[in-house]
């Protein structure tokens, strides 16, 4: 991966590579997680404590190597199941198959195979009734094996525990790596039953930042898919858009092209978004719109029926019901009541130089285009500001003010305002 980044922690729509891997194999129904990592991935180590228990492989010899530093005692009188942490398009489906197929098979080692001929990974080769032979690694496989053979290794496997133990005491490095290869079991194992994945696309496993680009456009498809089909979510151009994993979409919302949906972020339903928006840990509630051109940054929370119009900006920014923002605009750290309006060219400077402050807009307030308000600072209810005003102080509820800075002019009361 050339990246000092663990390469599972990489990131494939706002998930760590190797979280979809957990999350497919305990959906399957795997039981006392376990992963094998280097003792030098702290940051690893981090990320999975409590999903997993950590066990270290002092020095990298390999992936027989690596099933060498678990505890026997744990393995024996158990199916295990033994899954790559780069592989993070292989669906707990295909993990439930492949436990099932073990299962029934009574083997004592299941494995999983697709015919893909675009990878140059370990080839299956076959006996002559069919049966299994052995794995030929990617290193160690002729140029003609490589071209008349392209049924290959997926990497996930099932075993029964006690054989998988005696199997692996029997493996040798005596390969082109020198390494000690998971795969050399099979030739101390028989029979060995095969799994079929039908998917070529979801046994791709990422190899370096080529084959992250290629799993994070596969995985994304599947997502748009999801939205599309089960969420009830129109998206007019999915070759355009972009939307995490960990986004959730309303029924009856619309997406429209070049539209970038990232973190935690929850719409509502009958939402318009887009087009060209970019949205990252908000919340955005039912019937409002956004965009075009707009940027809703973390912590933005947007209520019911709210419009945020074209090239506007919020971050930490609360919006009420019935609001507006329409126009080229930028509220942060910003609390806007209810039948509020935004207009075009307002910001709120809510830096000072030391520290970020908050602005209070109150209900039914109505803010001039081209407002500056100067954080600390609260626009009262129903209080309304004029064009070009730079507002420094507190506004009380129902009047106005105008000017650079800006003074009260007048004032009603909130019922005479409405």
């Amino acid at each position: 991966m050339r990246s000092r980044t663990p390469k599972v922690l990489h990131p494939i729509l706002g998930r760590p590579m190797v979280d979809w891997v957990l999350d497919a194999v305990t959906e399957a129904g795997a039981k006392d997680v376990k992963v094998i990592i280097s003792p030098h991935e702290v940051d690893l180590a981090a990320h999975l404590e409590g999903r997993a228990q950590v066990v270290y492989q002092r020095e990298a010899h390999g992936t027989a190597h690596a099933l060498q530093q678990l505890d026997p005692k744990d393995l024996k009188g158990k199916d295990v199941l033994v899954a790559n942490g780069d592989a993070p398009l292989i669906t707990a489906e295909t993990f439930k198959r492949l436990v099932q197929a073990h299962q029934e098979s009574k083997a004592p080692a299941t494995l999983a195979s697709v015919e893909d001929p675009r990878r140059d990974d370990a080839r299956i080769v076959h006996g002559k009734g069919g049966e299994f032979e052995r794995i030929v690694e990617r290193k160690d496989a002729t140029d003609q094996l490589r071209k008349t053979n392209h049924e290959v290794n997926v990497g996930i496997y099932c075993f029964d525990g006690a054989k998988l133990v005696e199997a692996l005491s029997h493996v040798k490095n005596d390969n082109k790596a020198g390494e000690f290869y998971l795969t050399d079991v099979f030739l101390h194992l028989s029979p060995v039953a095969i799994v079929r994945v039908d998917d070529p696309d979801e046994a791709i496993g990422v190899k370096d930042r080529v084959r992250l680009a290629t799993a994070t456009a596969l995985m994304r498809q599947r997502i748009l898919n999801r939205h599309m089909r089960e969420g009830g979510v129109t998206i007019t151009d999915p070759e355009t858009t972009f939307i995490d994993a960990t986004v959730t979409i309303g029924q009856d919302t619309t997406i429209e092209p070049f539209s970038i949906i990232k973190g935690s972020t929850e719409i509502g339903q009958e939402c318009h978004i887009g087009p060209h928006v970019y949205i990252e840990d908000a919340k955005i509630g039912d019937r409002s719109d956004c965009g075009p051109f707009a940027k809703l940054r973390r912590g933005t929370q947007i209520a019911e029926d709210v419009h945020i119009g074209s090239f506007a900006e919020l971050v930490r920014s609360k919006v009420g019901r019935g609001s507006a923002v329409p126009h080229v605009s930028y509220l942060g750290d910003t609390d806007l009541g209810e039948d509020a309006n935004i207009g075009a060219g307002t910001i709120t400077a809510n830096f000072d130089g030391t520290k970020k402050n908050r602005t209070v807009i109150g209900d039914g307030a109505f803010v001039g285009v081209d407002t500056m308000l100067v954080a600390p600072v609260k626009l009262g209810k129903g209080a309304r500001t004029g064009a070009g005003s730079v507002v420094t102080k507190d506004v009380p509820d129902g009047a106005t003010a105008v000017g650079v800075p800006a003074r009260v002019i007048r004032k009603k009361t909130v019922d005479d305002a409405k």
